[in-house]
Order: C-alpha cells, then structure tokens, then sequence
C-alpha cells in the first residue's frame, strides 16, 4: 500500500462523509490511528490504517478537508507519475511532518499544510461498550431504511431500532402512535432481546450506510446507548459510533 492508496480510502470513506472539520492523526511504528468528532458531537470516529507507512511519521492534525478531497480527485491521481511526498521540519530538534506535496502527471501540484498537533482539539476518551446486538447488514435493507427515511424523514428525524419477533425493526415515528410513522425489519433470525430508551438521528446512520456497498461493513447496537458502524476497507478499519438521544 502506498500513500497515494491511505489518502484515497481516507477521503472516499471519512472527509466525504462532510461530518468533520478537523481530525487528529497519530502515525508510529507500529500504526496509524485517525480520531475525529463531528461538530454537534453527534459522531465519534476511531479508525487506523492496516499497517504503518515508514514515510508517515508524527502527531499533527488535519483541517480544510475540501483541499485534501481535491487532491485525491484529480484524475491523475492514481497515476504512477504521480506523486506524494510527505515534508518535514525540524523545530526543538525534533521533525515534525508539516505538509503534504502533491505533483500529478501535468506537472500541476498543490501544498497541503497539516495542523501543528498543538492545535488538534483533544479527542473523547471512549470505551467500547458490550454490544447486545451485532449484524452485517445487506444491501436489500439498507435500501429499504433508505425508502422508508426518504419518506418519513419530513416528519420525523429519529428512527427506533426494537427486537420483536426475532427480527430488528428499526420505527420511525412512534410505533402506534397517531402521527405519520412506519418501519422496516433491518435483520432477522435475531434472538438475543433489544429494547432501550434511545433513538438515533436517521440522517447520520443512513449517510454512513451508503459505503456498504462499496465496502465490508458491520452494525452493532448496545441498550446503553450507542450504535457503531464498523468499515473494513482492506486499507483500514472506520468505526463510527453514533451517541443516541433520549426518546
């Protein structure tokens, strides 16, 4: 895997998702962890690349996520003339990686500035609950979350997710409620019970669905209160946990 390659699964699978501003990367020996949260605190993101780049070594930050999607998108990007080069300075004798050189095939290039680590906002501090319920959903339910949000999502923002009848139905709108309102069955063949006092902003779960179907995805629910989306690009691993709202 080259740098080229992290970039493209970087931007195709977190900065188009448009949830952040900044995000904090701390890249070592061993691996590189990418932290963000999105700007209501609506979504916490705790990813890694697969493996470490030797080329990629430091804490520092990532902002003007628009201009890092505009490199990636060049249509020469992927083109072996193409190159990316990571340089540093030295301050306090210590190096430090401060931008990011990108030269296509055209001789066209662009200088993307990271953010000195100083100023990466400091990242929640997050323990993964036990997951009660964990799923890989199909394509065949997520469109039809998707049917059902487009519908009712004028009238509702919040979707329920409820074990019944060894099948997990997500509600939108209170179930028997007299208001516009429906559901789908997201899973079945589900037998451990699930019902809590929570729900979850449709838009933020639909959006991050969207990649399943470009990518290895898991769904994993806690009655404590949180819903993780989990990515398994080849390259990296995103983990997308939504906090849920109070019904």
């Amino acid at each position: 895997m080259s740098m080229k390659d992290y970039i493209k699964d970087l931007t195709t699978y977190v900065t188009s998702t448009g949830f952040f501003d900044k995000i904090k990367v701390t890249a070592g020996k061993k691996d590189i962890v990418i932290e963000a949260m999105e700007r209501e605190k609506e979504i916490i993101l705790k990813g890694k690349f697969l493996s470490p780049l030797a080329e990629l070594q430091g804490d520092f930050g990532l902002s003007n996520l628009n201009l890092l999607q505009t490199i990636s998108s060049d249509n020469e990007f992927s083109m072996a003339e193409s190159t990316v080069e990571i340089i540093y300075e030295t301050r306090d004798n210590e190096k430090i990686p401060t931008e990011l050189s990108y030269e296509n095939r055209s001789k066209s290039y662009m200088r993307y500035r990271f953010m000195p680590k100083a100023l990466v906002p400091v990242q929640p501090d997050y323990k993964e609950p036990k997951w009660d319920i964990v799923i890989k959903p199909t394509k065949a339910n997520i469109q039809q979350f998707g049917w059902a949000a487009n519908g009712l999502s004028t009238y509702e923002q919040y979707f329920i997710p409820v074990v019944k009848d060894n099948e997990l139905r997500f509600f939108i709108g209170e179930d028997g409620g007299a208001a516009q309102r429906g559901g789908v069955v997201f899973a079945t063949n589900i037998t451990t019970p699930f019902s809590s006092g929570h729900k979850w902003k449709i838009s933020l779960v639909q959006s991050l669905l969207k990649h399943a179907e470009t990518t290895d995805c898991e769904m994993a629910f806690s009655t404590k209160g949180a819903i993780q989306i989990t990515l398994n690009t080849g390259i990296a691993q995103w983990k997308y946990i939504i906090p849920a709202k109070i019904k």
